[in-house]
């Protein structure tokens, strides 16, 4: 191979691996990228150090409880967002794909937080102890009905692809994935924590929920207020000097 040649190979090879980072390095896409990674860790950490500890308590009422809902309305709930718009998921799977894995694990999310639900409701009411009537239970109702309505009009979305419906839906995940966060934040709050964790324990779960919190919702918001950029008038953007990547054809 002539010198030449390895020059040109060699500036090829830079073009393709180097030049993408560094774009990312310089815009929006890096803050994505650290909220989205900072996301998935976060909502993991969480979900793992609740499920071994409930797997292990001796009330398995509220050990079930807590088992179930931090996997579906925590975090399947907060998955299900992050996976919309993944900078890195859509170079593996097709956008169809995609939004079937957005829609499955709202169906499992749904399902194992209204069991989670379900099997409280069912202690509460053989003890005769007032339900829903806490900022946990209150939080975890609503998040819970919202997450209903998100998935409701998901499966509305298949057949009637219309930004007054499309608005809505995301309106709503974000709303109730909002209110089950701070569900999940009022119950490290109550006695079934306070007896299952020191209080640096519950501290660094609060953290790790706050920001799990924060990095979900501000991914989602980043993202969405992308879309309503891209969704304004084209000559709003010339008028003003701008330009907008992707607002150019």
């Amino acid at each position: 191979m002539s010198q030449r040649e390895i020059g040109t190979t060699e500036k090829l090879v830079f073009y393709e691996f180097a030049w993408p980072l560094l774009g990312a390095v310089f815009g929006v896409n890096l803050y994505r990228i650290i909220l989205e990674l900072l996301a998935h860790i976060l909502l993991i950490v969480v979900a793992v150090v609740v499920a071994i500890k409930a797997s292990g308590m001796d009330d398995h009422r509220s050990g079930q409880h807590a088992l179930y809902a931090v996997l579906g309305l925590f975090l399947c709930m907060g998955e299900s967002l992050l996976v919309c718009h993944s900078w890195w998921l859509g170079d593996f799977i097709s956008r169809k794909r995609l939004n079937l894995l957005h829609m499955v694990l709202g169906i499992v999310g749904l399902w194992l937080g209204s069991v989670g639900i379900f099997l409280k409701s069912i202690f509460k009411s053989k003890t005769r102890e007032p339900h829903f009537s806490s900022k946990h239970g209150l939080c975890g109702l609503l998040g819970l009905l919202l997450f209903g309505g998100t998935l409701a009009s998901g499966f509305a979305l298949m057949y009637f692809t219309h930004l007054a419906l499309h608005s809505p839906h995301r309106l709503m995940g974000l709303c109730g994935f909002l209110l089950l966060s701070f569900s999940q934040w009022f119950a490290l709050n109550l006695g079934f924590a306070r007896r299952e964790w020191s209080g640096q324990s519950i501290k660094w779960l609060k953290i790790a929920t706050l920001g799990a919190t924060i990095s979900v919702v501000g991914y989602e918001l980043l993202c969405l207020c992308g879309d309503i950029v891209h969704l304004l008038p084209n000559i709003w953007f010339k008028a003003m000097g701008l330009k907008i990547d992707g607002l150019d054809n």
